[in-house]
């Protein structure tokens, strides 16, 4: 491993985990933030919905501008922007505070993913899907990051303070390690990846981006709540985030030995099942089983970013990557809360639901995926 990929990948890796780490720690305090503002679990977990919504719209800006002016200067700013976000978050003193600074939060933490994919594909150029499996993985490394601090941290007030600095003080220095991969060229507008048969590609890998959060977030938002409810210790979550970060790697690798589309499709069937099980049976063994495989499914999550960075050409990769990934940001931040509105008396119902709707997604923007290849093929 060459100097310019050790760094670039560290200083990619390094803060897309503490990204996650921002953003789903509010996970681990949602009835500590309910208790002390005097409402309803839903009503917290609102903010998780404005945060990808901040992501959407912020992710586009800076991905515009990190094909125009660099990658380097907008990770730099992405991670300023999340990390100094969740400290300040220590302070809020009423719901709109939060809401204001989880959309700070979402735009610093889907900039600095959105940009990450493309740094790692022009770095590498090789077994992108192993390295940007094992990369979105630490997805979970930052939601177990998470658990472990709030189990010395009980005051939501401290944990977000602890947290904030924790991640700018690790964050920080590991971005500004990276080699800028951007070569000068003439800018091209982000429209052009809605033009001709990339609109087709842009279509099937945005759908698979929604399915990809939808099944992700839900399970990093919802579970930790879940598992309170029914009276299992939040132990367990040390091992579904290890679990998803294995699963993640594992579908990374797996992309660039059997192809993108096929592992998408095993990889949703899977969910599909895990879904529809989750939703029938009851005991709380047979429950943990497939919500380990639930996790387990979500590992083709771990390669739609490089798979969008390979599929767009390089003047308008960072912003495309970013289109693609906004609709994931929109529809899979919400989520949560539809599986909270779905059957409101069951938590364990909604999620299940919404892992098996995100199945069906992902098939279905496969199947569009597979078409744009024929297409392609009969043009050629």
């Amino acid at each position: 491993m060459n100097h310019t990929v050790t760094r670039n990948v560290s200083g990619t890796v390094i803060p897309f985990m503490l990204s996650a780490f921002s953003v789903f720690s509010i996970s681990m305090v949602v009835q500590s933030l309910s208790s002390a503002f005097h409402v309803p679990v839903s009503v917290i977990l609102i903010a998780i919905p404005i945060d990808f919504i901040g992501g959407a719209v912020g992710s586009i800006i800076i991905g515009r501008s990190a094909d125009r002016i660099g990658r380097k200067p907008m990770m730099i700013i992405s991670v300023l922007i999340f990390s100094i976000s969740l400290i300040l978050a220590s302070f809020i003193r009423n719901l709109y505070e939060l809401y204001v600074l989880w959309f700070a939060i979402g735009i610093g933490v889907n900039s600095q993913n959105g940009i990450s994919y493309p740094i790692i594909v022009e770095t590498l150029r090789k077994s992108t899907g192993s390295i940007g499996g094992v990369m979105q993985g630490t997805y979970f490394l930052g939601f177990l990051l998470d658990s472990v601090f709030f189990s010395f941290v009980h005051s939501w007030e401290h944990y977000f303070l602890i947290s904030g600095i924790f991640s700018l003080v690790l964050a920080l220095p590991a971005t500004l390690m990276i080699i800028e991969t951007k070569k000068r060229t003439l800018p091209s507008k982000p429209r052009h990846c809605l033009s001709g048969n990339l609109v087709y590609y842009t279509v099937s890998l945005s759908l698979i981006a929604v399915a990809a959060f939808m099944i992700s977030v839900t399970l990093m938002s919802v579970v930790p709540t879940l598992l309170e409810e029914i009276k299992i210790s939040n132990s367990f979550i040390i091992i579904f985030s290890v679990v998803g970060f294995a699963s993640f790697a594992c579908a990374g690798y797996l992309s660039d030995r059997f192809q993108k589309l096929n592992i998408t499709i095993y990889f949703s069937i899977l969910a599909l099942i895990s879904g529809i099980f989750l939703y029938i049976f009851y005991l709380h063994s047979v429950l943990l089983l497939f919500l380990v495989l639930a996790y387990v499914s979500s590992g083709f999550f771990g390669f739609i970013g490089v798979w969008s960075s390979e599929t767009f050409p390089a003047e308008v990769r960072a912003s495309a990557t970013n289109i693609v990934l906004s609709a994931g940001r929109i529809l899979g931040g919400f989520s949560p809360i539809f599986s909270v509105i779905l059957i409101p008396d069951s938590l364990k119902d909604g999620l299940s639901i919404m892992i098996a709707i995100s199945a069906v997604v992902s098939l279905l923007g496969s199947l569009i995926y597979f078409r744009a290849q024929k297409i392609r093929s009969t043009v050629l």
